[in-house]
């Protein structure tokens, strides 16, 4: 299982919370979710890559930048 950290800078209430807690309920590889509003933080973890879980946020309307849990964020390897 794999753990995976990110910050989602465009996560500014409980409805967008809402909107990607389902998006990542909604994936069977998914096992577990941590969403903290406060901090723009999603931590997923769960039997699929990096990439992958967050083509899902991704899915859900939101842009998550990958970072390390204790080490900061160091940028959006997902922008377009």
């Amino acid at each position: 299982m794999n753990k995976h950290v990110f910050t989602v800078n465009n996560m500014t209430c409980e409805g967008c919370v809402s909107n990607i807690q389902r998006g990542l309920e909604g994936d069977a590889r998914i096992k577990s979710i941590n969403i903290k509003l406060s901090k723009k933080r999603v931590i997923v973890e769960g039997n699929l890559t990096v990439e992958e879980a967050a083509e899902v946020i991704m899915d859900a309307g939101y842009q998550p930048e990958v970072g390390v849990e204790k080490k900061g964020f160091p940028g959006n390897f997902f922008s377009s």
